[in-house]
């Protein structure tokens, strides 16, 4: 094989490589962390509803 063809290769492998990082999953990520303190998103509050049905089930596992 020539050098030609190995340095296609060779470029076509890294850019293959470079796309497949691109993951969205991995999109807006935290990068630097702050020790002690969330940097998430905020949790959504629940519903009485979901309150009520946690708690039945706290009480149905609570093994007096």
């Amino acid at each position: 094989m020539s050098s030609n063809k190995w340095a296609l290769c060779l470029a076509v492998l890294f850019a293959g490589s470079l796309v497949a990082a691109c993951d969205e999953a991995e999109q807006d990520r935290i990068l630097r962390y702050e020790k002690g303190t969330y940097l998430g998103q905020p949790d959504t509050p629940l519903s009485a509803g979901q309150v009520d049905e946690l708690r039945q089930r706290a009480t149905l596992q609570g093994g007096d």
